[in-house]
């Protein structure tokens, strides 16, 4: 009887202490899943009432207004939400819409009564001389159409210029952020 015994842990595997490297790959990309996963969660979630925004707006438009194809939906926060979408009518005409925050109200405006991209570019770039333009969006400001640039100044600091629809006159000025 004790030879057997003795048989039985001489022929018993020992476990070798060599690490299996396919296994530490297969829990490090697991692992890496899961992270991006919960991520691309978090983002998805959080841009969901921004993108419930858009659809409303959208929709608003296309049934208030004589816009047909929305191509643009910008928003602005100062002491209240705006909305500006920028879309085509049926016949071509390019027009701008505004809306203040949760209204239904929708003013319209015809987009070639203001500056073009290329003209408010060549403003920017002459008055403000930026080494970056980052932005350049359709709002509402003190009951004026205008446009919100924002910018890369020379120091290299966010920068943001509000300046008329239709002269590019400056309102104001934020230098240096």
């Amino acid at each position: 009887m004790m030879q057997f015994r003795d048989d039985i842990r001489i022929r018993q595997r020992r476990r070798s202490s060599r690490i299996h490297w396919s296994r530490i790959w297969f829990i490090v990309i697991g692992i890496l899943i899961l992270v991006s996963c919960c991520t691309l969660s978090y983002f998805y979630i959080s841009l969901t009432p921004m993108r419930k925004d858009e659809d409303r707006i959208q929709k608003l438009v296309q049934n208030q207004t004589d816009i047909k194809t929305v191509e643009q939906v910008n928003v602005d926060y100062r002491t209240s939400t705006t909305y500006s979408a920028v879309g085509k009518t049926a016949s071509g005409i390019e027009k701008v819409a505004i809306i203040k925050g949760k209204s239904s109200k929708v003013a319209t405006y015809d987009r070639s009564d203001g500056l073009s991209n290329e003209q408010l570019r060549t403003i920017v770039l002459k008055k403000y001389n930026p080494s970056k333009i980052y932005s350049a969006n359709i709002s509402e400001y003190k009951g004026a159409l205008v446009w919100e640039v924002s910018y890369k100044d020379q120091k290299g600091t966010l920068s943001f210029a509000t300046l008329d629809f239709k002269t590019g006159n400056p309102y104001r000025t934020i230098n240096g952020l």
